[in-house]
């Protein structure tokens, strides 16, 4: 079992926003990144955005597409002085 940390999914999301960006001739990128990347995880764009933001979780579906599953984790607080 390998564990995902919620800030290295929106990391790895957020670099395929930017491979999915388009560039013009000039060589200066535009918007587009959210667009296709949604329309692969086969979701609404502002899913996407709200995720990436912070303001939402992945879905179920966007999880499935990396082949991960969301479970909870308890960590006991432990004190430094022991």
């Amino acid at each position: 079992m390998k564990v995902v940390t919620r800030e290295a999914f929106i990391e790895h999301l957020f670099g395929k926003v930017e491979e999915n960006h388009k560039t013009t001739k000039a060589g200066t990128k535009r918007m587009g990144g959210i667009r296709a990347t949604a329309e692969q995880y086969g979701v609404p764009e502002g899913e996407i955005s709200m995720i990436l933001n912070g303001g939402r979780s992945p879905s179920a579906r966007v999880l499935d597409k990396e082949g991960l599953e969301k479970k909870v984790v308890y960590v006991r607080k432990t004190n430094e002085s022991n």
